[in-house]
Parts: C-alpha cells; structure tokens; sequence
C-alpha cells in the first residue's frame, strides 16, 4: 500500500532508503521492539511513508484499506504528523535534504515508539483478541495523535542539529562542483546530533565563520594557467584573437611597444601541509578551548579550500593522535573531525617543545621540500622553548611557525615564529585574524 501519492513503494531505491531506516532504528532503540503491540505496526512502509512526509515539499496522503488494521494504524500516524502545527518546524531543516530526512524519521520513529510503549497494556491472560488488547493498550486516534506530537518536538531539535551538521560539511567544500554527502554515515551524524558538546562547538563556530576570509588562494602567472582577465604585453602565445586581425604594420608595431592585448593566465599556488597544534591542558579550559576548537575547525575549512593536507594534533604534557584530513575531504571525514575535537577536554600540563618536535615529524613523512607547510599553534602556555632545536627542525621540513598565544606572553615563541599574535578577547575578529595567517 502507498500512503504517499506519486511515492513507488516497491522501487527498490525507495525500498532500501526505508530498510536503512528501520535498521537504524533497531540500533537507536531495540528495546522499543520488544512490545509486539506497538512493533507490528512499525514495518518499511511506515518509514517510507514518514520519510516522505519529511523530506517533500507537499506530501499527498492516500486513504488505505480500511479492514486492514494495521494500514488504519500507519495512516492515522501519517494523518496526526500533518495535522500537528510541529511538523513545520521538523520540515524546515528536512525538505529535499536527504540526509537530514533520514535522521529526522529515525528520531521521530525512535521516540513514537517508546510514547506508545508508554501507554497502558493490556491485563489478564493471552486468550484476548488483538483488537481488544490494542484497544485496552490505548492505541487510539487521541493517543496516537499526542504520541506524534510529542515524537515530533524530540525530532526538530535533532533535525536541527543534524541539519548544521549538513551544512558544515558542505562549506568544507563551498564553491567546488562537487557536494559531500553524509548519507553513507548517517549514525554518526544521529550520535553527534545529540553531543550537547557538538552543540556548543558548532554554535561558536557560527559567530566566527566568514568565507571571505579564508578562500583565497595565492595565484602565480602561468601561460598554461586559467583565463584571469587581460593584460597587455608581447607575449605571442597568449594573444587575443581580435589582435590577429589587425593590419600587419600595426600589429608589428604593438609587438615591439609590448602593447599587444594578452590574455592573463594563471594557476593556484600549491602549497604544503596545513598543521593545527592545539593545547588542551588545564589552563585552557573553559571559553579559551570552545574558541579553539572552533578555530581549528575553521582552519580545516581554509585548508581544504586550498587543496592541502590538513592534521589537528592536541597536546599537553604529550602530543596525542593525530586526525589527518586528505586533500580530497569525504563526509565521513568531516565527521571524524567533529568527533575528534569534541571528544577532547582540557586537561594535563603543558610541553610546547615536544609538541611541535611531534608535529615536524609528522610533515617529514611526505616530504615535499618545494611547498612550504605551515604549523599553526594555538596555546596560552608560558614554558620554556628548545628555541635552537626547534628552528632547525623547521627548517629541515621547510615549514613555518605561526603562533597564537591566548591571554599570554611566551618570548621565546615569538622569536622562533614566523607570525605571532595574542588573542584575549577571544571574539570573531581575533578568530578571523588567526584564520588568515600564513596566507
């Protein structure tokens, strides 16, 4: 039966989007399963159905069979979804967006479940009908109208969520022509869509964002490069064809003043790894660390953008694992360095010197001695530096020191850095000016 008007349920796309759900929900809540009242209603159609409800513009339900039970359940779940002024909310963050529809049907089936399991069972012994005990366990129109609403407020704030999620993974690759897709990771972005600690990176993160800011790219004159405008010189090669028709003396005579009409090709500088070293002690916790990390996922941003490698390192007393993040980014890796860098919290000592050993190491392993890399530290620690050490550990790797001292002063990072600045204010535009260095 097709609840949804114009939807093929037996198309298998359809049917496998529908599997996924349910599979989903199975792992979101398996213990919702174990009432057999409530579960035999839940079956792939219903979250097909759902799914749709979510992610069309103007869903158009149809009536069922109406001797079939379990049809008049499903489409008195569907009826209630579009006649409770919540769905509007949901939907705003789930039209034709896939992943966030797929997110926000696991989470409103996931929470209709445990509201029906809520509602009284049945009494006595097993020789009752099926209507009678679905009857007696308050499956009716009221209490399933109710069980939605309610499902549908737990869904939106996870919609939302998720729906920020989707569009931080596809600013990671804003003006390409491809798009990333999270659908292949779709319990992941449900796991980090709850993170409270997600939450609040994600909110700082939007205060602080500018595109402007870190999209630009160096650009070096080459014949063989992209059209970038017009110049005038004497260059043959890159000569407008509107130049060819001139007469031949004047042609000639615009060769030789180097007055021809060029066309100005250039191609972007490639560039080296791009290194965030972020100190994660003690001292750091609180809105020091949450604008840290929020900066670091903004530099990942800016480093994505400009086709170069890109590895997050914390440390305090020792340098833990490292995330690297390829030049050509994937969901999936956008979701791995959120995990990452909320997982983290403040705490330990502080051994700058060790850090930064750690991270030129790093770059050795792919050494690519013609592109310069860049090393940036965010930190509010005061120890003493290997100055000597360090500069020749720089310069092995051909790697530049950009530092940023949190409301501190460190003498012997600002001798070795190729940049320095103190950040105390810790608002958009120190994160902006940490963004741009090196560029």
């Amino acid at each position: 039966m097709s609840f949804i008007r114009g939807i093929n349920y037996e198309d298998p796309p359809i049917r496998y989007r529908g599997e996924r759900i349910i599979g989903l929900l199975k792992k979101l809540a398996p213990e919702a399963f174990n009432s057999e009242t409530v579960s035999k209603y839940l079956d792939v159609d219903l979250a097909i159905s759902v799914y749709y409800m979510l992610f069309l513009p103007f869903p158009v339900l149809q009536m069922p069979d109406a001797r079939d039970e379990k049809q008049t359940i499903q489409y008195l779940v569907l009826s209630s979804m579009l006649e409770a002024p919540q769905l509007r909310d949901v939907r705003r963050h789930t039209i034709a967006d896939s992943t966030t529809s797929m997110v926000a049907s696991a989470i409103f089936l996931e929470a209709l479940l445990k509201e029906l399991n809520k509602l009284p069972r049945p009494q006595g012994g097993e020789t009752r009908s099926k209507s009678a005990a679905d009857a007696e366990q308050g499956l009716n129109a009221e209490n399933i109208r109710e069980s939605v609403r309610k499902a549908l407020e737990t869904a939106r704030d996870v919609a939302q969520q998720a729906k920020e999620l989707t569009n931080l993974a596809m600013r990671f690759t804003a003006g390409n022509a491809s798009m990333l897709s999270l659908d292949d990771v779709i319990q992941d972005v449900i796991n980090l869509a709850r993170n409270t600690d997600v939450k609040v990176l994600l909110e700082a993160l939007k205060t602080i964002e500018s595109t402007e800011a870190y999209i630009r790219t160096r650009k070096i004159r080459s014949p063989r490069g992209e059209l970038d405008g017009y110049e005038l010189g004497s260059d043959i090669e890159r000569v407008v064809a509107s130049e060819l028709a001139l007469p031949t003396d004047l042609f000639l005579l615009k060769f030789a003043e180097r007055n021809l009409l060029l066309y100005k090709k250039v191609v972007s500088e490639e560039y080296g790894k791009f290194y965030v070293l972020l100190d994660k002690s003690g001292s750091m916790m609180g809105m020091k660390i949450i604008w840290a990390k929020a900066v670091a996922l903004a530099l990942a941003q800016r480093a994505i953008r400009e086709k170069r490698e890109f590895y997050i390192r914390f440390f305090d007393s020792i340098p833990y694992p490292p995330l690297y993040i390829p030049k050509r980014v994937h969901g999936r890796d956008v979701v791995k360095l959120l995990e990452y860098v909320a997982r983290i919290r403040a705490n330990g000592g502080t051994d700058i010197t060790r850090a930064i050993l750690t991270a030129v190491d790093d770059i050795a392993t792919k050494l690519q001695r013609s592109k310069v890399s860049d090393i940036i530290l965010i930190t509010d620690g005061e120890d003493k530096i290997a100055i000597d050490t360090i500069r020749r550990s720089l310069n092995k790797v051909n790697a530049r020191l950009h530092t940023v001292m949190i409301s501190g002063n460190n003498p012997d990072l600002r001798a070795i850095s190729d940049s320095y600045m103190v950040a105390t204010k810790l608002d958009r535009e120190e994160a902006l000016r940490v963004i741009m260095l090196g560029s």
